[in-house]
């Protein structure tokens, strides 16, 4: 367990702002899975999605945050995109804490897994749009920050016995034709594996048989 953590540790971004987006791309693919899913899907994960906030929410407060005000200090303006930012997370606990209090069957569970989805996704484009630049042009070590970002996070998630999220994967560029061609083969391969199957099993339903015989 602890050698699969810090396997994922030295993989993950070392830049915190690049370890903190792919966090936001994750648990926004899990809200997106979550309204598609079938009612039977949809409590496990809602667990999944307050699991992954929580952890998220407390390196960001741990590590990020205070980092971020010294840094941010001598502006105002900019000090107060941390302010902000504590305030949004207090708020998306309590929808948290009342998600993990209900079952799928309570009236009040899909609405209430959406509206943190809806605020967290508030939250994240201003953390994206506003204090992620300022932390940039900040005299701020990000690479030394994520690295403290990423320990902490698989630290988190091996207490609370939470699986890392597989980020959302990039887009190749590859042609039509050779993605028809790699589709083509791999069916080819299933169904001569499928049809090897059923020849096998004949053979033995065939010879089990004839041993009764």
């Amino acid at each position: 367990m602890a050698r699969a953590n810090s396997t994922r540790s030295s993989d993950a971004p070392r830049d915190a702002i690049a370890l903190l987006k792919q966090d936001h791309r994750a648990v926004e693919q899990l809200v997106g899975q979550f309204e598609d899913a079938d009612e039977s899907e949809q409590t496990e994960l809602a667990e999944r999605i307050c699991s992954m906030l929580t952890v998220h929410a407390q390196i960001e407060e741990e590590i990020l945050y205070p980092a971020a005000k010294e840094a941010l200090s001598e502006d105002e303006e900019e000090a107060d995109l941390v302010s902000e930012a504590e305030v949004e997370h207090a708020s998306a606990k309590e929808l948290i804490a009342k998600i993990e209090a209900m079952t799928s069957d309570d009236e009040s569970f899909k609405a209430t897994v959406k509206v943190l989805g809806e605020y967290v996704k508030h939250h994240v484009k201003e953390e994206e749009n506003e204090l992620f630049p300022a932390l940039r042009k900040a005299e701020l070590d990000l690479k030394e920050l994520g690295s403290q970002l990423a320990e902490r996070k698989y630290a988190l998630m091996e207490q609370m016995g939470i699986e890392e999220e597989e980020p959302p994967a990039p887009a190749r560029k590859r042609s039509g034709g050779s993605r028809a061609k790699s589709a083509s083969r791999g069916s080819s391969r299933t169904g001569r594996q499928a049809r090897a199957g059923s020849r096998s099993k004949s053979a033995r339903g065939s010879s089990g048989r004839s041993a009764r015989h």
